[in-house]
């Protein structure tokens, strides 16, 4: 019992740390002179007088996606995705502090791809494990459509980008919308909800079929 309570500890710890992320790059991006947060990226503020302070806050979220990822291998316990979920994750964690170290491109072009395209990934692995799960019924659909709604930000920022609007804006709503969705399964697993794998006698339990 103590195991598992320190287990949702970590969960709730590094599950949440994208909160701080972009709680993080939004106050910078309000107190650095100069800073437009609607029309530059959040990478931008690795070249201002914020540079150290945004550094960190990637790396520290980086670190925390990397730790949140052994939480998730641990909960997932087998079935679908149990080891592609986790590694995507981490891997995602990777480009996050690859982000920190190289503020230059085409490196950090590189860990940016890295870490969106990962992430994109994990949320449709996660729809294909929750599909089959009576559990979290709904997630499927939510986790489908949250990797949508990144892709068309992320559309928009690219467009943005090269005809000078609002580029910095989509990026965020981008981010946001993924840390909405990692909150949101926090929140679940916190309050008891299991990720691990559904066994055939609680499927039949929970649809009330027998074997």
């Amino acid at each position: 019992m103590q195991e598992r309570s320190n287990i949702r500890l970590i969960l709730l710890a590094s599950g949440l740390g994208g909160i701080l992320f972009v709680a993080a790059f939004v106050v910078l991006g309000l107190i650095t002179p100069g800073y437009d947060s609607l029309h530059q990226t959040i990478s931008a503020l690795e070249f201002t007088t914020s540079s150290l302070l945004q550094r960190i806050n990637f790396f520290l979220f980086g670190v925390l996606l990397i730790i949140f990822a052994a939480v998730l291998r641990r909960e997932l316990n087998g079935g679908r995705g149990s080891v592609l979920i986790p590694l995507l994750q981490a891997i995602c964690g990777v480009g996050v502090i690859g982000d920190a170290i190289f503020i230059y491109e085409p490196l950090h072009l590189v860990c940016d791809l890295i870490a969106f395209n990962a992430s994109l990934l994990v949320l449709f692995l996660f729809a294909w494990r929750f599909s089959s799960d009576i559990r979290w019924r709904g997630w499927a659909g939510y986790s489908i459509l949250t990797a949508i709604v990144m892709m068309i930000f992320l559309t928009a920022f690219g467009v943005a980008l090269h005809a000078g609007g609002w580029a910095g804006a989509f990026e965020k709503l981008a981010s946001m919308t993924r840390t909405l969705w990692s909150v949101a399964l926090v929140c679940a697993l916190y309050s008891g909800r299991r990720l691990d794998a559904v066994s055939s006698s609680v499927f039949s339990e929970s649809t009330g079929r027998t074997s």
